[in-house]
């Protein structure tokens, strides 16, 4: 089996918080999963902060924990109150849910910003009721920003339920994925009852291409269940249980475009038992989806040909209560940093499960019913991570922070003055223009007016982290769009003009000097340009694919400059 343990991986997750709020009685105290040395390890501590549906976290890549939500406060590495901290999700639950913590499964999940050490975002959702009390859903998403750097290390809320989405969503089941950059993050959830799921991106700068897309058929919402991507990215899996026992389960699997984060290809379909609630994880390997099913787990094989079909029932409740009353089944599950599954159950309890071969196919990924021996009591509580370790996209076209720069830019002229756009790809940091005048510029997309016509060699040198390039081109500036020869000058003549397209034929002006040819729009902007050779006296143009209207010919050989008017009919 693959595991996730790495002594020098990244350790965003190599702590997990639950339990309760006791401060004097163990058996209701919190608790700490600690998965630093590879194997798990369990041990209670005293904190004020019950931890129920809602419970997200996050530690620094050395494994210290900065900050955890229970989707009622944000709270340091301390336990107190991060400054501003209080208050998350207003409205009726939160007033219902203050005391013991926010009901709601994968209500939030913390990231920190691309780049950055000090600053994180926490994404976080509401829970709502109809009316008369018959569907429950999400009316926002929103982010809260916490500074890392202030309060000597503690941290500060500096914005607070800022809404990113303001619609009717399927409650909870908000999950991330890295982009395949290896360093943004996709964030997604889905809208109430169809089949639209909004998706937006963390990079750098912040919050970016908030969209809704649609895919796949609509499943029921108002539901329990879980939403995760694979390890590897590659597919995105939204169970649904929406009803009372026997309401058929819906299980709808998606492939996933790291690139553009567009779900694609959806396979979907519903089966029927006894399920009171329900939960999913997928192996190490992305192969297997396991489906936490009340009193049974399923495996699908997600590289079979025939997903619905490859189902294996793994295991079935032995009928194991704790404390002779609460029973011990399957709720919510989440592969840990060992390379294991756990699950909880959704009920008070003090035993969880685990997979430990979660990579084996069939029986072979042994279930280890209530193999997990809690030291206090864990009311349905189960953290809410993604994928920390997923690296970038190998040779694929976004993998653009691990290639070396490539340079390109282009320009558009009023006279004298041109105003360049680079087009560089591969996270460009820096720009240096050289205009061929002596002059440079260290902007993306630099102004230049130049103090007379003539041939320039422009230069832009692009840089990022793993290197530069240099893109060289010679551009002729024209004090007008239209010379007029003086008379017994060299001519610039075209035939035909006005034309329909097609071959045209251009008589040159005789140089020994290396010149060109460019062709431009009334905007200025180059459209193609050809080399001349020296004592070159005609060339023929194929123009065929340009729309119909008014362009210009410009010519130079560095020291002559003419233009001509074209019309294409």
């Amino acid at each position: 089996m693959l595991s996730f343990f790495n002594a020098n991986t990244q350790k965003y997750d190599y702590i997990w918080l639950l339990g309760d709020d006791s401060n004097s009685n163990p058996d209701f105290a919190g608790m700490i999963f600690d998965f630093f040395s590879g194997d798990l390890e369990i041990y209670s501590e005293f904190r004020p902060v019950p931890l129920r549906q809602v419970n997200a976290s996050l530690c620094d890549s050395l494994g210290n924990i900065l900050f955890y939500t229970n989707g009622i406060s944000i709270r340091n590495a301390n336990h107190e109150i991060m400054e501003n901290g209080y208050g998350l999700n207003p409205g009726f639950f939160f007033d219902l849910y203050e005391e013991d913590g926010y009901v709601l499964t994968q209500g939030a999940i913390a990231l920190l910003q691309p780049e950055s050490d000090s600053i994180a975002f926490l994404f976080h959702m509401d829970v709502d009721v109809n009316e008369d009390f018959t569907d429950s859903y999400s009316n926002f998403i929103y982010y809260s920003l916490i500074d890392l750097s202030q309060n000597d290390g503690l941290g500060a809320v500096t914005e607070k339920n800022t809404i990113l989405i303001d619609q009717h969503l399927d409650k909870g089941k908000l999950t991330a994925v890295k982009h395949a950059n290896g360093r943004d993050w996709w964030i997604m959830a889905r809208l109430f009852g169809v089949n639209e799921y909004p998706t937006l991106l963390l990079t750098p700068n912040g919050i970016e291409n908030i969209r809704i897309q649609n895919s796949g058929m609509p499943v029921p919402s108002g539901s329990l269940g879980q939403a995760i991507f694979s390890p590897d990215g590659s597919k995105y899996v939204h169970v649904n249980l929406h009803g009372a026992r026997g309401t058929p389960i819906d299980v709808s699997i998606f492939d996933f475009d790291r690139c553009t984060g567009q779900l694609y290809n959806p396979i979907q379909f519903s089966y029927v038992d006894s399920a009171a609630c329900l939960g999913a994880a997928i192996s190490p390997n992305s192969r297997f989806l396991y489906v936490s099913s009340w009193i049974k787990v399923y495996q699908y094989d997600l590289w079979a040909a025939d997903i619905e079909a490859s189902r294996i029932t793994v295991a079935e409740w032995d009928g194991f209560v704790d404390a002779g009353f609460f029973a011990n089944t399957f709720y919510l599950a989440q592969l840990a940093p060992d390379g294991k599954i756990y699950i909880n159950s959704n009920n008070s309890a003090l035993h969880l499960h685990v997979i430990n071969h979660p990579d084996s196919l069939g029986l072979a990924c042994e279930v280890c019913q209530h193999c997990v021996e809690l030291p206090s009591w864990n009311s349905f509580s189960m953290p809410n991570f993604p994928n920390y370790r997923l690296a970038h996209e190998t040779d694929s076209p976004c993998d653009t922070l691990r290639q070396p720069p490539t340079a390109a830019w282009n320009y558009e002229s009023s006279l004298l003055q041109l105003s360049f756009h680079d087009a560089s790809t591969h996270d460009i940091r820096a720009w240096r223009w050289a205009f061929g005048d002596g002059a440079t510029d260290t902007l993306a997309h630099p102004v230049h007016t130049y103090a007379q016509p003539g041939t320039y060699q422009i230069c832009l040198t692009a840089t990022n982290p793993r290197g530069a390039d240099t893109h060289c081109e010679q551009v002729a500036v024209f004090t007008t769009g239209l010379a007029e020869p003086e008379e017994g000058a060299a001519e610039l003549v075209v035939f035909p003009n006005p034309t329909k397209g097609g071959l045209i034929s251009v008589k040159l002006p005789t140089t020994e000097r290396a010149a060109f040819l460019e062709l431009v729009n009334t905007q200025g902007v180059r459209i193609q340009q050809w080399t001349i050779g020296s004592l070159q006296q005609k060339l023929q143009l194929e123009l065929a694919t340009l729309p119909s209207g008014l362009y210009f010919l410009n010519w130079s050989d560095g020291e002559s400059y003419l233009s001509q008017k074209l019309i294409l009919n």
